[in-house]
């Protein structure tokens, strides 16, 4: 790792550096510093001058920067520049030369000042991407020249002097970090295991309601990978136990459902079965049936609707496919039956279908048979009408009579009403609404979702 960030460091240095060291810049130092010039050449009986624009010169050139804040750079991370100068007189008189003795490049003579152009600096590489040699015009107020300034400028990309860079910033930082990163990591460690032990907490919690069979519950995924990955392998068991659970119950109640039909197909139907032939050999009977023929004839009649009753139970715990029209059929066959039995008008209107399986049908039957009961023995209805539409997927029936009605603040506990509102429940998304005031009838709606 200290050597990935030394590359990138030496890298990005020695990018900075090639940017940095450009004739262009170094122009523009040197040109900041020409009214000191002015200054040190118009007093030159005055060492103070001089000094000073030589000390800024080299100070700009051998530290020069880029950047500002933490992107900084510095042209010592990389080089140890170099920087002569030499200051002369419009005669050519030499005023300052620092250091005294100049390498090669500036042996020679100073370029001829003729050839300098007035306000502008001649600056060029002498060797490519290492000596800059800079002249420059020193002009007074009036434009008028009174000297001349002279600037080589050396600076090399230094592979060692970069990794001494380097090295000393890795080890001026090493020791706050060594100190920032320990409490850190310390903090760092206590939050995981706090974080972990707070999941595993609450898989437990959640794996508990599940052994007490709340299945309704699963595990929050967290951002963790590995905890996201054990989370969804425990929400999948128990989905999986959870679907193995109810496939068990129902064939348990199937199971129990098919007990009972057959127990009741084979002894309760056989003995209304068998009384029913009795009713039949009373009847052939004419001193019999002379002396009590009207309670043998409703004694037939309450035996037929026992049998009609305990097919339909038969068939709820043993269900079977029915058709819509054998629903509506039902319904007019309770409500023929109420008409022989009462007396009463009923109206059945039925234009649309609805899709119920045998259980749900068998509610809403006995649902209409509570509420025709309720109209003829309570309400003392004389006119009874049950309508049945369907509007998308929700069916509603609706049973209105003439009867003498009720306060419905008042008489809803029934149990009668209670059993109605217990059997909408069952049906899928059923509701029953019952709305009645004493003399006005009473209205019952019943709707429920269908489902194919």
């Amino acid at each position: 790792m200290m050597l990935l960030i030394m590359l990138l460091y030496t890298l990005d240095d020695y990018n900075d550096f090639r940017t940095t060291i450009t004739p262009e810049n170094i122009e523009k130092l040197v040109s900041s510093e020409k009214r000191i010039v002015l200054q040190a050449i118009r007093e030159v009986g005055t060492a103070e001058w001089l000094n000073k624009a030589r000390d800024n010169i080299r100070e700009k050139l051998t530290n020069i920067e880029r950047g500002r804040g933490a992107t900084i750079y510095r042209i010592t991370n990389s080089s140890r520049p170099e920087v002569y100068i030499r200051i002369v007189d419009r005669n050519g008189r030499l005023l300052l030369s620092d250091p005294v003795i100049f390498p090669w490049p500036m042996e020679s003579p100073p370029a001829d000042q003729g050839n300098i152009t007035a306000g502008k600096n001649n600056i060029a590489w002498l060797t490519e991407n290492k000596h800059i040699r800079v002249d420059t015009i020193i002009t007074n107020d009036s434009d008028a020249v009174i000297g001349y300034l002279h600037i080589l400028y050396v600076a090399e990309y230094s592979i060692i002097t970069q990794i001494q860079s380097t090295l000393g910033f890795l080890l001026h930082i090493y020791d706050s970090v060594f100190f920032i990163s320990l409490p850190i990591g310390i903090a760092c460690g206590l939050m995981a295991s706090r974080y972990v032990t707070r999941q595993l907490q609450r898989m437990n919690e959640v794996t508990e309601r599940w052994r007490q069979g709340d299945f309704a519950v699963s595990i929050a995924l967290p951002n963790d990978d590995v905890l996201i990955r054990h989370s969804q392998h425990l929400n999948e068991m128990a989905q999986d136990l959870e679907m193995y659970l109810n496939l068990k119950q129902d064939l348990a109640v199937s199971n129990e459902r098919n007990r009972v039909a057959r127990e009741l197909h084979d002894t309760v139907k056989q003995k209304l079965f068998a009384l029913g032939l009795q009713l039949a050999t009373a009847k052939s009977k004419p001193n019999v049936m002379e002396a009590a023929r009207e309670h043998i004839l409703e004694a037939e009649t309450i035996t037929r609707e026992a049998q009609h009753d305990l097919m339909e139970i038969i068939t709820q715990l043993h269900p079977a496919e029915t058709s819509d029209s054998a629903f509506y059929d039902r319904i007019g066959s309770i409500a023929e039956d109420f008409r022989r039995r009462f007396g009463v008008s009923i109206e059945v209107n039925h234009p649309d279908s609805a899709r119920l399986d045998a259980g749900a049908q068998h509610q809403v039957l006995r649902i209409v048979q509570e509420a025709l009961m309720n109209a003829v023995r309570h309400g003392k209805a004389s006119k009874i009408v049950i309508a049945g539409m369907t509007d998308r997927d929700l069916t509603r029936v609706t049973i209105a009579d003439n009867g003498n009605g009720f306060d419905t603040a008042k008489k809803m506990r029934g149990f009668g009403i209670t059993s109605m509102h217990d059997r909408a429940r069952d049906l899928p998304g059923g509701t029953l609404e019952i709305t009645s005031a004493e003399g006005a009838g009473t209205q019952l709606t019943l709707s429920w979702k269908d489902e194919p």
